[in-house]
């Protein structure tokens, strides 16, 4: 032992103290038994974490269940979703469990125990590679039928419907409804709906999530897509008693008979949207009473999920979904309403999110309207129009989504309000600034007329199908009577229409002439007679489809 070891020995830390073995083992005992209870505690509380957390994403709206039921390629993407997500909580809990049990089993039981050392298994490493690409496989072809049943926009489309996105708001364009212009996507059930999707301004998204819509609005492109709606469905229950689905089936609201027999029903009065949205964007107030109440509908939430600007959050519009009989009703009301435009209404639901409720403003980007010489003064009166329909910098045009008499509405809100004093605007002046800037006329009643030369284009290529009868000039041969000056042609539309609608067999036509136009729009309609009506020397007034619509409905 040398010196510097003798001296480490020789020292002590402190005082030594007594040994009690039968102390000491007691409080290893405890200590131990403790660990134990810490280690259940913690691997039971690991069981429950693995089992709770992936079932809670099954309880966040828009996953699991709570998607897209109520249309045909919306129920195959929730099914695929469901799947998918049942295929991924399996492999989670399987390599929980498998990571659990390896924890318990193989563990160290002991501060001086060597844990067996494994290096693989060949075949249950061959086994689960096997299994995963055969999962990848099945998901992979699952996914790729779907997106092409999803994507691909079938043949048999029965209507079309253009859905507009700009700053802050939607618009629904019906071409083969005569250019019916609406705020929220209405549509009959049962239908084959294809949606061009576009953006007047900015990237927007539409996203219907209980239809299983949801697509890009990009500006200077359409997007496509289509989907297949089932109406009021289980939707209303009348004493507990649920409806039956039918394709014309009406909702107690509107069968009175059907109130009669039943005096304990309550009629509808809150709609479905409301019922499971608690909220609306500020420009749309809840009304007591929906607005689709007097259809047989459903209603579902619609809104934007692009973040496209100030008033983002406030994008939302209502998707309806009517029986064929309740949407061909509510496209007569639509293009028959007579209402007045209340311009502070107007004003709080397209302008007050930029200019302020009481118009103040917003800084210089958003300037204000008290005192501003263009709201003020009587010759800016076309100004103040054109900006309106025009747009200008951030500001959106409003052109095409307004018709006369709303613009003259606002803009007279605008002038007479806040201690402004300018001259009021007619529905005249503005219809007569839209033609000068060259914008297609949007009169009041909520119908823009389609344009002739639109008319005319699908017309002419419709028109290539009679060319082996008629003849490319109208003439056809000798037993098919001529196009070109023919009193049918161009008489009452409404019989031109029914012959092509309904057929006939008349002695100027020898054998039967076919029903060509059972299976047509009324677009297609409209854009047929159009072009006979003002082709081959003829010169009569077009036909636009909104007229179509009601030549049906008396032929009904």
């Amino acid at each position: 032992m040398n010196a510097s070891t003798s001296s480490l020995t020789s020292k002590r830390v402190g005082p030594v103290p007594p040994t009690n073995g039968k102390h000491m083992s007691k409080k290893f005992m405890s200590g131990s038994l403790n660990q134990s209870l810490l280690k259940r505690a913690g691997l039971l509380l690991a069981l429950v974490l693995a089992v709770m957390i992936p079932a809670t994403a099954f309880a966040v709206p828009g996953s699991g269940d709570f998607v897209a039921h109520y249309s045909v390629n919306g129920r195959d993407m929730t099914a695929l979703y469901n799947m998918i997500a049942k295929i991924c909580l399996g492999v989670l809990v399987i390599v929980e469990s498998v990571l659990i049990i390896s924890i318990i089993r193989f563990r160290r039981r002991s501060e001086d125990e060597r844990p067996v050392q494994n290096h693989g298994n060949m075949a249950l490493e061959m086994g689960w590679t096997g299994a995963a690409v055969l999962f990848q496989i099945w998901i992979g072809v699952a996914t790729i039928n779907v997106m092409f049943a999803t994507e691909v926009i079938p043949d048999d489309i029965d209507m079309t419907v253009e859905a507009v996105a700009y700053q802050w708001d939607w618009q629904f364009v019906y071409p083969d409804q005569g250019g019916l212009v609406h705020g929220d996507l209405v549509v009959p059930a049962n239908t084959n709906i294809k949606l061009e999707v576009t953006s007047r301004d900015v990237i927007h998204s539409i996203f219907v999530p209980d239809l299983g819509i949801k697509i890009d609005a990009v500006p200077g492109r359409f997007n496509y897509w289509w989907f297949r709606a089932d109406g009021p469905i289980n939707q209303v229950r009348v004493d507990g008693f649920a409806m039956v689905d039918r394709p014309e089936f009406e909702y107690p609201s509107t069968r009175p008979d059907f109130m009669q027999s039943r005096p304990d029903a309550t009629k509808k009065t809150i709609n479905g949207l409301e019922r499971r949205v608690g909220y609306l964007g500020r420009s749309r107030q809840v009304e007591e009473v929906s607005p689709y109440a007097n259809y047989s509908a459903i209603e579902y939430q619609g809104t934007c999920t692009e973040l496209c600007g100030l008033g983002h959050w406030d994008m939302y519009f209502r998707a309806v979904v009517m029986t064929p009989s309740s949407f061909r009703q509510w496209v007569h009301d639509m293009q028959n309403q007579v209402t007045e435009a209340n311009g502070p209404e107007v004003f709080a639901a397209r302008c007050a999110t930029c200019h302020g409720e009481s118009g103040q403003g917003q800084g210089d980007q958003f300037p204000t309207l008290v005192g501003a010489a263009r709201v003020v003064e009587e010759g800016q009166k076309d100004s103040h129009i054109q900006l309106v329909l025009q747009g200008k910098g951030v500001m959106p045009p409003f052109g095409q989504v307004l018709n006369d008499a709303e613009v003259s509405a606002v803009i007279n809100h605008e002038r007479t309000s806040w201690g402004n004093s300018g001259g009021e605007v007619s529905d005249e002046d503005v219809a007569r600034v839209r033609e000068s800037l060259g914008l297609p006329p949007f009169p009041a009643g909520g119908v823009e007329p389609t344009p002739t030369p639109e008319l005319m284009a699908a017309g002419e290529r419709l028109f290539e199908s009679c060319v082996s009868c008629h003849g490319r000039d109208g003439q056809g041969p000798d037993y098919i009577p001529a196009l070109a000056g023919s009193s049918k042609v161009n008489g009452d539309p409404a019989a031109l229409a029914k012959l092509l609608i309904e057929g006939a067999d008349t002695p100027q036509w020898p054998g039967e002439k076919t029903p060509v136009a059972r299976s047509m729009t009324d677009f297609q309609l409209a854009s047929l007679l159009t072009y006979l009506r003002g082709s081959f020397g003829n010169e009569s007034e077009p036909v636009q489809p909104g007229d179509i619509e009601r030549i049906r409905r008396d032929l009904n």
